[in-house]
């Protein structure tokens, strides 16, 4: 999710791969694998303003992706029918762009299609209507082009994934505010502050300052 100006070492850029083509891609060398990997979707206005939210891809026999009505990354992607998957296992940036637009200087270029500066890989994807139901729409991606930023290698952290899971029920709180019971909302809640014990337990100091402002969008 960045442009040219990537600080990278000379070994880091040794380990840069990429791919134009999309012809017949296995995106597990891009981090994207089995099942629902949760991504940083990018995508862009017909004026080109660029957009930032969470969304998960999904791997089954083809990739998808499934849009909500009401979201600016639907109301992109029927205009311009492609949508970037940013990498990221920053916990701070998939926080905030699930509640507010990034600023600019967290964008680049990649293919002339928007992408997240600080990602550690790019998928950019054509996206072709597959279904719809009440309030979604999905689309089955086509790769287009490809770029691996940094390779290293992750231990999986428990404090990532409970911000994942406190950031999904937090957004369904604030897209459903207005029709959801208080019972309701008082579960979620209880549900975010246990991930928040274990964000405390297990996760570093990017993910605590993570749960930090998303407490923060959630009591406003």
């Amino acid at each position: 999710m960045r442009e040219s100006s990537h600080d990278f070492s000379l070994c880091m850029l040794i380990f840069c791969s990429e791919r134009k083509d999309g012809i017949g891609m296995e995106l597990s060398e891009y981090g994207i694998g089995e099942g629902i990997s949760e991504v940083i979707a990018t995508t862009q206005s017909e004026e080109g303003e660029p957009n930032a939210a969470p969304i998960g891809i999904i791997n089954r026999e083809g990739y998808f992706v499934r849009l909500y009505k009401g979201s600016k990354t639907l109301s992109n992607v029927l205009k311009t029918h492609k949508i970037a998957a940013n990498v990221s296992n920053d916990a701070v940036l998939f926080v905030i762009s699930a509640f507010k637009n990034l600023s600019r200087e967290h964008f680049t270029r990649f293919q002339g299609f928007p992408v997240l500066r600080d990602a550690d890989a790019w998928v950019i994807f054509k996206c072709e209507p597959a279904s719809s139901g009440e309030d979604f729409f999905e689309f089955k991606l086509k790769v287009q082009a490809a770029r691996v930023n940094r390779k290293g290698v992750r231990a999986i952290n428990r404090g990532l994934n409970a911000i994942i899971e406190a950031t999904i029920l937090a957004t369904r709180l604030k897209v459903n505010e207005n029709d959801t019971k208080e019972g309701q909302k008082q579960r979620i809640l209880r549900k975010i502050a246990y991930y928040e014990g274990i964000v405390e337990k297990c996760g570093g100091e990017r993910e605590k300052e993570a749960m930090k402002i998303l407490k923060m969008f959630v009591m406003r």
